[in-house]
C-alpha cells in the first residue's frame, strides 16, 4: 500500500467514524425525545387519570344525593371512605339550593348542629361577611376533606366572584362545569390554589342542590413530575367554560426537541379545555453516556457499520415484536369471551378487554390475582375447587373444560363455559395457560325452561285428571237426567279444555287473568251489559285453571237465574293485588245487578262447591257468596304467592342458589 493510498484509507477510516459518530449521536438524541415523549405521555395520562377519578368521584356523590337529597354529613363520610382515598382529590362538598325564603331556617339549622354560627357568608378581602341579599344560596352543608382541613359550614359558593358563572351554569342547564383556577377558603395562611368541579344535583326536573369536588392544582403538578426524573417542569393553562364541548385534539408528541423538550398535550374537562405544558430534557447522566457513546463511536472506527446494521436489524425485530403484539392484543379484545393469561399456577398476566370490562375496578381487579380467586366467580367453595383443580391439571399438561358460576349483580347469575388450556415451550414446559369463559346462561336457562315445562306438563296431566274424576263424578251425583248430567258435565269440562289451551299458548308458565276472564264470559256476553276492569296480572297454571272453573260456574248461574238471564241485567267483575309484600292478596268480585229478584238456594249445589274447592282448598283462599236481592255478589280473596307465576328464570336461580348448576 502506498502512502497516498495509506492516506486515502486513513482519511476513510476517520470518515466513517465521523459519519457513523454523527449517526450515533443523532440516534442518540431521538432516543432521548422518544423517551421523553413516553414520560411526558406517562405524566399527561396520570394527569387525566387523577382528573378522570375525581370526576367519577364527585358523581358518585352527586348520584347519593340524588337518591337521597337528605342524606347527611354522615352519610357522606361514609359513603366517600367506603370508596376509598382518591388521589389528588382535596375536598367532597354538598351545598342544598336555599332560596331567600329558607335562608333564616337553614342558619338555625346550622346553629343548632353547632357547625355555624355565621349563618350564610361569603368572603371579602380575605373576611368573612354575611352574604348579600340574593334569590338562591348555595351554602356548604356537608363536607369530606381527604386532607386535615378545617369545614366552612355556611360558606356560599355562589356569592363568591369566581365560583358563580360555574355555579349559575351548573344549575341553569344542568350539567357539570368547572371554576377557573381559584384560590380555596380552607388555604389558611398559605393560599392553595386549585380548581373546582360542580356536578348538579337533579330531582324531579328540579336543581335541588350542587355537589363539589376540589383538586390541589400543586398537588396535580407534583403527580405529573413524579412520573420521570426527566420531567423538570409541568404548567397548566385552563381556558374559559364552553358548556358545548371542546373540539377533540391529537395525541400528545415532543412539539419542540431543543433544549428542554417541550409536551403540549390539550384534554377537556366538565366544559373547560385544559392544556398542560411538560418540559425537560436528559440528565447529566444521560448526556455523559451519550458523549460516551459518540466516543467509542469515533475510536471503533471501523466497527460503525457493524453497529448501524446491528441497530437496524434490532430496530426492525423490535417494530415487528410490538407490531405482532399489537395484532394479538387486537385479536384477543375483538372476541366475545372473557380470556386470560396466566402463569402455570394460574395466576393472571393479563386479560383481554372483555374480562377488563366485567371487572368492578378493571386491572386491579385481574392482574396478580388467581383464577379462582377472581370476583367475577361466586364465593361457593364448589365453584373455587373445580377452577382450582383445572388449573392444576392445566399445568400438567392436560385441557380442562368446566361450567363456573358468576358473581350474584342485581340482573341474576351467569354461567360461564370455562375452559383452560396450557401452552408449552419448545422444550415442552408448560409456560402460560389460557382461561377463556364464555356466557352461556342463556343456554342453561332454555334447558332449564325445557325441564319445567315437562314437569309442569307431568304434574297438570295428573292434576287434570284428578279434577276430571271429581267433577263426574260429583256432577253425576248433582243432576237427575242423563240430558241435564250431559250439559253440565260438557260445559265444565269444556271451560277446562279452553284454559288448558290458554295456558299451552303461554307455555304453562302462565296466564294473564282479563284472558282468563274474558274467555270464560265471552258466551254469555250477546248484547249483555258486562264490564270487566282489574290491572294486568299475570297467575301460575293453577290458578288459571281455578279462576276458570270459577268464572264458569258463576257465569252459568247467572245465565240461569241471575242477571245474565235478563237483558237489562248487569254484571260487573274487577280485581286488584291489596297488602304489603308478605301479606298481598288477590281481590277479585264478582257482582250481579238489575236481574230477577234473588232467592237463596235451598241447598248447596255443586257449583258452589266446585267454587268452594277450587278456591278455598287448592288455594288456601275465600270465598263469599251473598245472594243479596238485587244480585249475587262473590268475593274471591286468595293470598298472592298462591298464585304468583313461577318462571323458568325462577326455577334457574333457585337451583343455582342451591348448587345444582356448580
Amino acid at each position: 500500500m502506498t502512502a497516498a493510498q495509506s492516506r486515502l484509507a486513513a482519511f476513510a477510516i476517520v470518515a466513517i467514524a465521523i459519519a457513523a459518530s454523527a449517526f450515533a449521536y443523532m440516534s442518540w438524541r431521538q432516543s432521548q425525545v422518544s423517551a421523553f415523549a413516553a414520560s411526558a405521555k406517562a405524566a399527561l395520562a396520570n394527569v387525566d387519570l387523577v382528573l378522570d377519578r375525581a370526576l367519577l368521584t364527585v358523581r358518585a356523590a352527586q348520584g347519593l344525593y340524588a337518591s337521597r337529597p337528605e342524606a347527611s354529613e354522615g352519610d357522606l363520610t361514609r359513603f366517600v371512605e367506603g370508596m376509598g382515598p382518591v388521589l389528588g382529590l382535596r375536598s367532597l362538598v354538598y351545598h342544598p339550593r336555599v332560596t331567600a325564603e329558607g335562608r333564616a331556617a337553614f342558619e338555625v339549622g346550622l346553629q343548632r348542629s353547632g357547625k355555624s354560627t355565621s349563618g350564610i357568608w361569603t368572603l371579602e378581602d380575605g373576611r368573612r361577611v354575611p352574604a348579600g341579599d340574593n334569590p338562591v344560596y348555595y351554602p356548604v352543608a356537608a363536607s369530606y376533606f381527604f386532607p386535615d382541613v378545617a369545614p366552612v359550614y355556611g360558606f356560599d359558593i355562589r356569592s363568591h366572584p369566581q365560583r358563580r358563572f360555574a355555579v349559575d351554569m351548573a344549575a341553569q342547564y344542568g350539567l357539570g362545569t368547572s371554576t377557573e383556577v381559584v384560590t380555596f377558603v380552607t388555604s389558611g395562611e398559605e393560599p392553595v390554589r386549585g380548581v373546582i368541579f360542580y356536578k348538579p344535583v337533579v330531582v324531579g326536573g328540579e336543581v335541588v342542590g350542587i355537589v363539589s369536588g376540589s383538586i390541589e392544582l400543586d398537588q396535580l403538578i407534583t403527580i405529573a413530575r413524579s412520573t420521570s426524573p426527566d420531567i423538570r417542569d409541568v404548567e397548566v393553562e385552563i381556558g374559559p367554560l364552553e358548556l358545548a364541548g371542546g373540539a377533540p385534539v391529537d395525541s400528545p408528541n415532543v412539539t419542540d426537541d431543543s433544549e428542554p423538550f417541550l409536551v403540549v398535550d390539550q384534554q377537556n374537562h366538565s366544559g373547560r379545555l385544559w392544556q398542560i405544558r411538560v418540559s425537560g430534557g436528559p440528565r447529566i447522566t444521560d448526556y455523559a453516556r451519550g458523549y460516551a457513546l459518540m466516543t467509542l463511536v469515533l475510536l471503533a472506527g471501523l466497527g460503525a457499520a457493524a453497529a448501524v446494521i446491528g441497530y437496524s436489524t434490532a430496530a426492525r425485530r423490535g417494530r415487528d415484536l410490538l407490531s405482532a403484539e399489537t395484532r394479538l392484543r387486537r385479536t384477543l379484545d375483538g372476541l366475545v369471551p372473557l380470556v386470560f393469561m396466566t402463569d402455570p399456577r394460574g395466576r393472571v398476566i393479563t386479560a383481554n378487554r372483555t374480562a377488563l370490562d366485567h371487572a368492578a375496578n378493571g386491572e386491579a381487579d385481574l392482574v396478580d390475582k388467581t383464577i379462582d380467586e377472581l370476583p367475577l366467580w361466586d364465593s361457593d367453595p364448589a365453584n373455587k375447587d373445580a377452577l382450582h383443580l383445572a388449573i392444576a391439571r392445566a399445568a400438567e399438561g392436560e385441557e380442562r373444560r368446566l361450567d363456573v358460576l358468576s358473581t350474584e349483580t342485581e340482573s341474576g347469575q351467569s354461567v360461564y363455559d370455562v375452559s383452560v388450556r396450557p401452552i408449552a415451550a419448545v422444550n415442552g414446559e408448560i409456560t402460560h395457560l389460557v382461561v377463556s369463559a364464555l356466557d352461556v346462561t342463556e343456554r342453561v336457562e332454555a334447558a332449564e325452561t325445557e325441564r319445567l315445562l315437562m314437569r309442569e306438563l307431568d304434574h297438570r296431566m295428573k292434576n287434570t285428571l284428578q279434577v276430571v274424576q271429581g267433577v263426574v263424578r260429583r256432577t253425576a251425583r248433582s243432576h237427575e237426567t242423563v240430558d241435564a248430567f250431559e250439559t253440565s258435565l260438557l260445559g265444565r269440562i269444556t271451560t277446562m279444555a279452553r284454559a288448558h289451551d290458554l295456558l299451552a299458548r303461554e307455555r304453562w308458565l302462565g296466564a294473564d287473568l282479563r284472558t282468563v276472564v274474558l274467555q270464560e264470559i265471552q258466551p254469555f256476553e250477546e248484547g249483555r251489559s258486562i264490564t270487566v276492569t282489574g290491572a294486568p296480572i299475570r297467575i301460575n297454571p293453577k290458578g288459571a285453571l281455578a279462576f276458570a272453573l270459577a268464572m264458569h260456574e258463576l257465569g252459568t248461574n247467572a245465565i240461569k237465574y241471575g242477571a245474565l238471564s235478563v237483558a237489562e241485567g248487569r254484571l260487573d267483575i274487577d280485581w286488584s293485588l291489596e297488602g304489603d309484600d308478605d301479606d298481598r292478596k288477590l281481590i277479585f268480585h264478582w257482582r250481579e245487578s238489575d236481574g230477577p229478584k234473588v232467592r237463596v238456594p235451598e241447598r248447596r249445589g255443586f257449583g258452589s262447591l266446585l267454587l268452594e274447592r277450587s278456591i278455598t282448598y287448592d288455594l288456601d283462599g275465600s270465598t263469599y257468596l251473598e245472594f243479596a236481592p238485587e244480585g249475587v255478589n262473590c268475593r274471591i280473596e286468595i293470598p298472592w304467592d298462591r298464585i304468583r307465576p313461577m318462571t323458568a328464570s325462577v326455577h334457574f336461580r333457585e337451583r343455582l342458589a342451591k348448587g345444582a348448576m356448580a
